[in-house]
């Protein structure tokens, strides 16, 4: 027979896990209802502590994990750092999983939850094929950072980002005012339940609003089991696709600096000088965006902001507030790689 785990008891009981333990353990944090009910529930599936429950009583449960897709994506690398400031000052530890680009983020963060009895869990860079409606089983605070919200109302829905959509919309919208017609992006395609698919929305609806019909040609994706997406390389690679398939396009929008600096240098393999031939924009503001030659054009995150946002969400959790969904603003850094286009 298989034995009762505290997950058990916590999906039973309908709470999470770390306030199974406080309860088991008579813990402060926990209502003496919701004590009693949790005890019963314990008693009636015949749970027996365990390590876990021995390990959550000797240490607090003071540990965060951290779930980040795109490890190599230098957006994050700062990110990473004030995170781990934040979770410091408050004597927390910290685990870094680094995880692919099309891992199944929720059942790896599901297994850590388990293995390293987390108290809570943040997603950087997540992509969710399945969207948010397995998160509950989490049954731990979380907070999905640097990914904004797919149209979920759900009151239990924790994020922190700047509205990919719209930013991106705006992007495209600089490039319009411009006179560009022609735009390219590269990126992502629909089936992409992250940024990409975010940022793309937001591409289209700038090209609808301006009355532009946008040919398949101009919408270069990456593949769909590629484990780093979000490189230079990849940037470069498209480049090269979207001239080859749509030589007059006179914009290219790359949906991360990364994907647009490789844009900037097969545009001058193929001949093109940025920006009188060929505008490019990117998104997201990373350090090296400043240092190339002409600087990018970009919609800049303020990622230190958000990390710190990102951590006091999850802690404000652990704390027993309920989650909330936060917008913050990007800005507009002009760089020098947009132009009017040529002769137009």
């Amino acid at each position: 027979m298989k034995r009762t785990t505290i997950r058990d008891v916590a999906n039973a009981a309908g709470v999470g896990i770390v306030t199974v333990s406080r309860a088991l353990n008579d813990q402060e944090g926990v209502s003496e209802e919701t004590r009693q009910r949790i005890k019963a529930v314990a008693q009636q599936l015949d749970y027996q502590p365990n390590r876990h429950a021995r390990y959550l009583k000797l240490t607090n449960n003071r540990s965060v994990a951290i779930m980040v897709k795109g490890m190599d994506n230098p957006l994050f690398g700062g990110m990473l750092e004030v995170i781990g400031r934040e979770v410091r000052e408050k004597q927390y530890s910290m685990k870094v999983v680094a995880l692919q680009h099309w891992a199944d983020e929720l059942q790896e963060a599901m297994h850590t939850i388990d293995e390293d009895y987390v108290a809570g869990v943040i997603f950087l860079g997540a992509r969710f094929r399945q969207r948010e409606s397995r998160l509950p089983r989490l049954k731990v605070p979380y907070v999905v950072s640097t990914v904004s919200n797919y149209a979920n109302d759900d009151a239990t829905y924790c994020s922190v980002s700047v509205s990919d959509r719209d930013e991106a919309r705006q992007v495209v919208e600089r490039l319009l005012a411009r006179g560009h017609r022609r735009i390219g992006i590269l990126g992502s395609d629909m089936t992409d339940f992250s940024v990409g698919r975010l940022r793309l929305e937001g591409y289209l609806e700038a090209m609808h609003e301006a009355g532009i019909r946008v040919p398949r040609e101009w919408i270069r994706s990456f593949a769909p089991d590629d484990d780093s997406p979000y490189s230079y390389a990849h940037g470069y690679r498209m480049t090269q696709d979207l001239l080859r398939v749509a030589p007059d396009v006179t914009a290219i929008f790359g949906i991360a600096d990364v994907l647009a600096i490789g844009a900037m240098r097969a545009a001058r393999e193929a001949g093109l000088q940025v920006p009188s031939d060929i505008s490019i924009a990117g998104f997201d503001g990373i350090e090296v965006s400043r240092h190339v030659q002409p600087a990018l054009a970009t919609l800049a995150q303020p990622t230190e902001q958000i990390a710190k946002l990102t951590c006091q969400m999850l802690f404000s959790q652990i704390d027993g507030e309920k989650p909330r969904q936060i917008l913050v603003p990007g800005h507009w850094v002009e760089g020098g790689t947009i132009a009017q286009p040529r002769g137009e």
